[in-house]
């Protein structure tokens, strides 16, 4: 059995079924939490439906409607500003965020990666405000995706805590890197001595990044970086305890320019909630390489 959802200009969603199927399994596949259903009407036909056991047939017309609960309000921070989205589609949406600048609000900081995407909604007349579902440190530049959708979030969140979705990031380090792979282990937590730092600690949460060396430049190396967790500062944390700090990190190395952290989540791969589809992103590498990789200084 399959569900075929499309976006209606008014935020509602209409749904279409390829066999009968019952409302018990439509709350499913939508993955519609019990705060959700406080929100959330489902309708054949016009008529509202809640047993359990209601039959839906492909020829009925299903109507998911949802109330103002999650749109846009007068508290909803835009920030009309450009921001570079490179996929996009009715639920979802991926921008490439540059060094500097906060993916949410901290309380203090109104220009962030999320107010600009929503300025963008709400230019391009959407309902729903969108919230950002991975988050990559102000330092880093790269991909982050967005639901655009309430109903689709959680969906979306799953796939980062399962390792459905992959994460991987390109990184200037400090040092020549002496391994082709590395494969690290390392139990992350904070430390205790400092709020805003991590450390390896062996009672700490588990922690996955796999390395892979792709360059050599005198005294720097050039890597990808894999992660199956997420942990905070996972990444930096891990190099910087191997002897490789990334290049102008704050906090676990040196800061030697003024071009931010030298790290770039420049691939993303999830399943698009509905069709299940595998959505790829890729960036180019980050500009602010361009000193370390010759044919990318020529393309300037």
């Amino acid at each position: 059995m399959s569900y075929q959802v499309t976006l209606l200009k008014n935020g509602n969603l209409q749904v279409k079924t390829d066999e009968p199927s019952t409302l018990e399994a439509l709350n499913a596949f939508l993955d519609i939490s019990k705060e959700k259903k406080k929100h959330t009407q489902i309708l054949k036909g016009g008529t509202l439906i809640t047993n359990p056991a209601e039959e839906i047939l492909p020829s009925d017309k299903i109507t998911v409607s949802v109330d103002d609960t999650y749109d846009f309000n007068d508290d909803t921070p835009l920030e009309f500003k450009p921001v570079p989205v490179v996929y996009e589609d009715d639920f979802c949406l991926v921008a490439n965020k540059k060094p500097f600048l906060l993916v949410h609000g901290d309380g203090n900081q109104d220009d962030t990666l999320t107010s600009r995407v929503n300025a963008y909604l709400v230019t391009n007349s959407a309902r729903f405000p969108a919230q950002p579902v991975n988050r990559i440190d102000f330092e880093a530049s790269g991909l982050v995706l967005f639901s655009k959708h309430p109903l689709v979030k959680a969906y979306l969140d799953q796939q980062f805590e399962d390792g459905t979705a992959k994460k991987e990031y390109l990184a200037v380090v400090d040092g020549r890197v002496d391994h082709r792979e590395i494969d690290i282990n390392n139990p992350i937590a904070r430390d205790r001595h400092n709020a805003e730092k991590m450390i390896v600690f062996k009672k700490g949460k588990p922690a996955h990044t796999h390395i892979s060396r792709l360059k050599l430049f005198d005294d720097k190396s050039l890597v990808k970086a894999e992660i199956s967790t997420g942990r905070k500062h996972q990444i930096r944390v891990h190099l910087s305890n191997l002897g490789y700090p990334i290049m102008n990190d704050p906090l676990y190395g040196l800061v030697r320019n003024k071009k931010g952290l030298m790290l770039q989540a420049y691939r993303l791969s999830f399943l698009q909630p509905f069709t299940h589809q595998k959505i790829d992103v890729e960036l180019d590498m980050d500009t602010r390489f361009k000193w370390f990789d010759p044919e990318l200084a020529k393309s300037e």
